[in-house]
């Protein structure tokens, strides 16, 4: 019976590490700012279905709202997403937004993880 027990609370305990880890994986992928949270609906899910109109309109958003600081070139990464969004150049669209998260994500989120947008 002692051996039953053993067992039983092994796999209860190995199930409970295992949901953890599933549930941290599903929080690191949550958006971490307001920024975030707003490109999700607005930028990806337009980019996935080829929503051209809608991810021009969300680049412009993003071009007219620059973060205070040092983001010397946001403005101009976000208008090339909106010119590339007009020509329905999906390399040039992502282009953009990789660009952009490579240079000021990480330090955008350290800077303004509550800052409103838009």
């Amino acid at each position: 019976m002692k051996a039953k027990l053993n067992a039983r609370n092994h796999a209860v305990a190995v199930l409970a590490v295992a949901i953890a880890l599933v549930a941290g994986m599903a929080v690191a992928g949550e958006p971490k700012t307001p920024l975030g949270k707003w490109m999700k609906p607005n930028m990806g899910a337009p980019l996935a279905g080829q929503d051209f109109d809608k991810l021009k309109s969300s680049f412009d958003v993003v071009t007219g709202k620059p973060p205070p600081g040092d983001y010397p070139q946001w403005a101009s990464m976000s208008a090339a997403g909106s010119k590339a969004a007009a020509a329905k150049d999906v390399a040039g669209i992502k282009a953009s937004c990789k660009q952009c998260h490579d240079a000021y994500k990480t330090k955008y989120q350290n800077e303004f993880p509550t800052r409103s947008f838009p």
